[in-house]
């Protein structure tokens, strides 16, 4: 017998994709925030900020957190202009990667019926998205989590606000 409604699946059912959606994100997560340092990801990585500050919530992520007001990263960031400033071009010594807003066991846990965001906090995220890394991520990393962890067939689609100044949402569909 075909299930029309959501709410009307089994119960085992429901667990399953539930547990499959959960894993989904924090694999997402987790390869965004470039923790694997077996495998990393192509992910732009300079105090670590940026890829410390991905964030999954039940609404829109808003890029206004600034590294100044962040340690160990606004350290990282004031002895790098400190050179700047004198002329010379260093690098962070050690970029910190540390998520700030975990995903996983013993956190939140989200309804695969509500819409999941996933984006980063921090202020300057926009610009570092021109660079492509995170398109290359969506077209192809992104599709093979997809596949791993929802072994059910169905239809997950990504929509990714194209910036603050442009209006409307693109949306990338992948078969699970």
């Amino acid at each position: 017998m075909a299930t029309r409604f959501l709410k009307d699946l089994p119960r085992d059912l429901d667990r399953k994709i539930s547990r499959d959606f959960n894993n989904l994100i924090k694999d997402v997560h987790f390869e965004l925030s470039n923790r694997n340092e077996t495998q990393p990801t192509t992910m732009p990585v300079f105090t670590g900020f940026f890829a410390s500050s991905w964030k999954a919530q039940n609404s829109p992520v808003t890029a206004n957190h600034k590294v100044e007001n962040y340690e160990p990263w606004a350290t990282q960031r004031k002895i790098v202009w400190q050179a700047f400033s004198k002329g010379q071009k260093i690098r962070p010594p050690r970029p910190v990667v540390e998520p700030r807003f975990p995903v996983g066991s013993g956190n939140r846990v989200f309804n695969y019926r509500k819409a999941v965001f996933i984006g980063n906090k921090a202020e300057y995220s926009q610009y570092v998205l021109e660079g492509g890394e995170i398109q290359r991520f969506v077209q192809g990393q992104l599709g093979r989590l997809i596949k791993e962890n929802m072994s059910d067939k169905g239809k997950i689609f990504i929509g990714g606000a194209t910036s603050e100044k442009f209006s409307g949402t693109t949306y990338t569909s992948f078969e699970a």
